[in-house]
């Protein structure tokens, strides 16, 4: 349906994509790769990895304010929070954005959690939009070249591309799972 609107409403399918890219930030089940491989199809990689970018960090600022603005009725049903507050009081502002910065690189599968959960913490507004387009432009670069190049070498190569998307997520996500089996 998102792929017959982009194409018989190519005025407005910027737009469109973009608020699409941003629900699959806000809406933590909506796989946002099938979203970003549809701006590919459509827009071409660089193109694409642009309006994507837009839309992925128009999510990620509404589910950031989303959490701010729900920190304090939330924060005393939640005891966990507190630690957050605990952890940030230890960490220092320049640590906090490279510490975002880092949560971004390896943690695409999660990027919506993040997003919320930065909302929780007081790190400011700015700081969060940097560090989450810093951390996020380097996944982004590579999901929208290779996912492109794959798509121009046919089919098999592209639904090779999407097997070791799968295989790269699934590693990242259960890394900490990983790691305590190691112990």
């Amino acid at each position: 349906m998102l792929a017959n609107i982009l194409a018989q409403y190519p005025g407005v399918s910027p737009v469109v994509f973009m608020l699409a890219r941003s629900l699959g930030v806000l809406i933590p089940p909506i796989p946002g790769v099938f979203i970003d491989l549809l701006g590919i199809a459509t827009f071409g990689w660089f193109i694409g990895f642009l309006y994507g970018e837009a839309g992925i960090m128009l999510g990620a600022m509404l589910a950031f304010l989303i959490a701010r603005k729900l920190r304090e009725p939330i924060a005393r049903k939640i005891p966990l929070l507190e630690r957050v507050h605990e952890w940030e009081g230890k960490v220092s502002e320049k640590t906090k954005f490279w510490t975002l910065v880092a949560l971004r690189l390896p943690s695409n599968p999660a990027f919506d959690y993040v997003s919320y959960a930065a909302g929780f913490t007081k790190i400011g507004f700015w700081k969060f939009f940097w560090a989450t387009l810093v951390g996020n432009i380097p996944t982004m670069l590579f999901v929208y070249y290779f996912g492109s190049r794959s798509l121009e070498m046919g089919f098999y190569y592209f639904l090779g591309f999407l097997g070791v998307l799968a295989i790269i997520f699934a590693v990242l996500s259960h890394r900490d799972f990983l790691k305590r089996g190691a112990k």
